[in-house]
Formats: C-alpha cells, sequence, structure tokens
C-alpha cells in the first residue's frame, strides 16, 4: 500500500507468473522478486503497484468445481475494489491453453477481448490505460518439447503473440509480447524465473513511463 495521495494507482491482473510463484516448487518469490514489486522499486513513491495474481486463473475458461479461478468471474469485484485505476495491466492465457479447456488459439483470443470489454465497461468513468501482455510460449525444458498438461500450448503460442497485439489494438489497448524478451527453456517450463521476473518489470516499466 502507497499512501502517497498522488501516487498513480496500476493494477497488475494475472496467474501465477504475476503472484511470484517459483517454478518447480510451487513456493512463492518475496514480493520485491516478482514483477509487481520490481516494477514498483523502479516507479518509486509516486506509484501504487497493486498485484492480483491468482494460480491457476484463466481468462473465460472454467475448470469444473473451481470458478474462483475464472479471470471474467471476478473482475468486476477486483476492479471496484481498487478504483480509481490510472493503469490496468491484464497477462493471462498461460492456463487457458491447457489441455483440460480444450480451447484453440482463437477462442484466447476471443476470451481476451471479452475480458477486456468487461473491463471496460467497469472502468467507463475513468481514464483508465489498459495493458495487454501476452504470455512467453510453454516448454518442456529437459527436451524443448510440449508440456504433457499443455501439448498443445506451443503450436497455440505460435498464433497467440499476433492474436492478443489484434485484440488489443482494436480495443485501444497498449501491447506487449513477453514472448519477445523471456524463455522459459530454463525453469518448469511456464513460470517465470527471477531473471524473466526482473526483464518483465523493466519493460513494463518504460510502456509506463512514456504514458
Amino acid at each position: 500500500m502507497n499512501t502517497n495521495p498522488s501516487a498513480k494507482r496500476i493494477l497488475c491482473y494475472g496467474d501465477s507468473n504475476t503472484r511470484g510463484m517459483i517454478p518447480i516448487t510451487g513456493g512463492f518469490y518475496p514480493v520485491f522478486i516478482s514483477w509487481p514489486g520490481q516494477l514498483q522499486n523502479i516507479l518509486g513513491n509516486n506509484f501504487e503497484i497493486i498485484s492480483e495474481g491468482l494460480y491457476g486463473r484463466t481468462i473465460v475458461a472454467e475448470e469444473i468445481g473451481k470458478s474462483w479461478k475464472t479471470g471474467i468471474t471476478h473482475l468486476e469485484a477486483i476492479l471496484k475494489s481498487h478504483i480509481p485505476l490510472d493503469v490496468l495491466i491484464i497477462m493471462l492465457g498461460t492456463n487457458d491453453i491447457k489441455d483440460r479447456h480444450n480451447l484453440s488459439a482463437n477462442q484466447i483470443g476471443e476470451h481476451l477481448e471479452q475480458l477486456i470489454v468487461k473491463a471496460k465497461e467497469v472502468l467507463k468513468d475513468y481514464k483508465t490505460s489498459i495493458i495487454i501482455i501476452c504470455p512467453p510460449s510453454v516448454v518442456d525444458p529437459d527436451n524443448g518439447l510440449p508440456l504433457e498438461r499443455m501439448s498443445a500450448g506451443p503450436e497455440k503460442f505460435i498464433f497467440l503473440p499476433k492474436l492478443y497485439k489484434d485484440v488489443a489494438e482494436k480495443n485501444n489497448c497498449l501491447y506487449i509480447n513477453a514472448g519477445e524478451s523471456i524463455k522459459l527453456n530454463d525453469t518448469d517450463g511456464y513460470h517465470l524465473n527471477e531473471n524473466g521476473h526482473k526483464k518483465l518489470a523493466e519493460i513494463v516499466a518504460n510502456i509506463i513511463q512514456k504514458l
């Protein structure tokens, strides 16, 4: 919490990579290592970074018995808990490629647009900039092949960056392709390591400083 009354408020809405889950172990990095925490340190006291990362969170897809993981379901409550917001950052999609959801890349792109439309509806009375981040592609770090429960993940990630960019531009959002700078080959294949969090924080900070 930042008690500076003039601080710009930035909400980071994501999954375990926003929460800062440690690859393989399932634990969590200290907040100063997660990319929202590092973003706070880079931007300083004139900004308040609010981290809303939940492990397993999807965009629209619902896991049976675990509706609390569905991003669009709880978006309104979370946004209204933190308004007014100057910036909303959305980084979701990694969990949507899991085999259990059986979604195509196009469907994930459509779900992203639904989420953006919902966010803009909730934030219509505020001048909130929205940044869309396409996560880096998943990969099995041991052999470079698809992960067992994300067997079609690498194939879907061939198309997701352009789909995310098109959806972002259509809805007047800023766009970041995290996969251009961050690879997951040296982690468990789907979580950021400390270096990945650092890189992402620097990329996001650069965009925000230009707003």
